[in-house]
């Protein structure tokens, strides 16, 4: 099982770093192709939207034919699309393939499923802290890697070790998925969707999917838009992008070490209290000086670092919500956050651009959904205050 999740957090790391390696590389992108760095963000949000688009199919299609199928099923078509975007010939093609390339995160979802269907509360938040620690790598190497190839190669290079790595995984992938033990659905495709249905009605569900929703968002909007930032507002070059991206992205890497040592040790709801300081903290470090990149930087860390800590918890919660199965929680997580994202991104890269992508732009859309995220996960917690863990 362990090393299941080794080949599942290495796939994990392909289909972010996808991402994360050609965020740089996306004004080069568009000098490319002679368009706007508009479609800088614009990229992030395509990649987003196919995930939105297939992983409710992907949920379904687990449930009826098994877990292992469809996550090397996935697997081999983020492959394919990972090829055949290094041949684009103009820019609509590759928001094209970026968005078929999508149902590359879609699977991820499958996976974590199989995580909580064979583990108890502390070692899955464990594990899952763990694999997010590697996982993770993505934000923070995926930019350095990328900046070292746009300076000696082209974009197209980020796709092809995208795919020699996505081969790796997939490779492991076939070799060690467990079996699924969950029995098989006999439900067709239309009663599957009556049954997202249901689970969008349950109360608790829906409220756990807006914490994390709004948790995660601010870090969003960093890597969407650091690159417009850094690299285009204040031109400073790929050494200065990578620092940052190590400094506030790191926040993430320090929760997913700190979980291993707190998990089980203090009650659940103390770990989201303790993640809620954090990222109060890093909110109030930001207002101190908000048209400063380094500040911003080192205000995104303690942030990362409260989100990583409580996220984690409120995920765990969402899917031990009995009556429903995993693989179709997991998919319907995945689904209405990734719609959020795309949404919200896709506003703030308007507003953003609107006003010529200053700084204090960023600083106000990520403190709004900061302190929203706050308030909500505040309340939220409040219901899991007496919760052991099992």
């Amino acid at each position: 099982m362990y090393l299941f999740a080794l080949f599942l957090v290495l796939y994990e790391f392909t289909a972010y770093s996808a991402n994360d390696m050609i965020m740089p590389g996306m004004l080069q992108v568009v000098q490319y192709f002679h368009v706007a760095e508009y479609y800088v963000a614009e990229s992030l949000s395509f990649y987003i939207l196919g995930n939105c688009a297939f992983i409710l199919i992907a949920g379904f299609l687990a449930q009826k034919y098994g877990k292992r199928q469809i996550i090397l099923l996935g697997n081999f078509l983020f492959l394919l699309f990972t090829v055949i975007i290094i041949f684009s010939h103009n820019i609509h093609e590759f928001m094209l393939w970026r968005f078929l390339q999508g149902v590359g995160l879609a699977i991820i979802a499958i996976g974590y499923a199989l995580i909580h269907e064979n583990f108890n509360d502390r070692d899955a938040i464990k594990l899952i802290a763990l694999m997010a620690n590697i996982s993770l790598l993505a934000p923070l190497l995926g930019p350095a890697i990328g900046s070292v190839i746009m300076i000696f190669l082209s974009w197209q290079y980020v796709f092809v070790l995208t795919a020699l790595i996505g081969l790796l995984s997939i490779i492991g992938l076939y070799r060690y998925i467990p079996k699924d033990h969950s029995q098989k659905s006999s439900l067709g495709f239309f009663e599957a969707m009556k049954e997202y249905g249901l689970i969008i009605k349950n109360k608790a569900f829906i409220k756990g999917v807006f914490c994390s929703g709004f948790m995660i968002m601010p870090v969003l909007i960093w890597i969407s838009q650091a690159p417009n930032l850094i690299l285009y507002k204040l031109k400073l070059d790929y050494t200065h992008y990578i620092i940052y991206q190590l400094i506030s992205i790191g926040g993430l890497t320090a929760s997913s070490i700190l979980m291993q040592f707190i998990v089980g040790k203090y009650r659940l709801y103390s770990v989201v209290k303790t993640g809620i300081l954090f990222m109060l903290t890093g909110l109030l470090i930001i207002l101190v000086n908000p048209n400063n990149i380094t500040n911003i930087a080192v205000a995104l860390f303690f942030y990362a670092l409260g989100m990583g800590l409580a996220n984690g918890c409120v995920y765990r919660l969402i899917m031990t919500i009995e009556g429903y199965s995993n693989s179709m929680l997991s998919s319907m997580i995945g689904f209405l956050q990734m719609l959020f994202f795309v949404v919200g991104i896709a506003v703030i890269n308007e507003f953003m651009n609107y006003y010529k992508f200053a700084l204090w732009s960023f600083t106000l859309t990520l403190c709004l959904f900061g302190f929203a995220a706050l308030v909500f996960i505040t309340k939220y917690i409040s219901f899991y205050r007496n919760r052991d863990w099992r």
